[in-house]
């Protein structure tokens, strides 16, 4: 049998981003909103929230001066 060889693995060809989980609980109304305007827009609850949220955090971040 072969030895493992020491070192570091190869990066693999598409390298994942980071992310990190966050629980949001929403109103039955809001969710079933939240459903409706994703479809809309072709994409998953998780992205348009994900897409959604971000865009408000850096409007807001820059109305306050906060850098990213």
């Amino acid at each position: 049998m072969a030895r493992k060889t020491a070192g570091k693995k190869p990066m693999p060809a598409t390298a994942e981003v980071e992310t990190k989980p966050v629980r949001l609980d929403l109103f039955p109304d809001v969710h079933r909103l939240l459903r409706k305007v994703a479809a809309d827009e072709g994409l998953s609850m998780a992205s348009y929230a994900r897409k959604a949220l971000e865009a408000h955090l850096r409007e807001e971040a820059k109305r306050r001066g906060i850098k990213p």
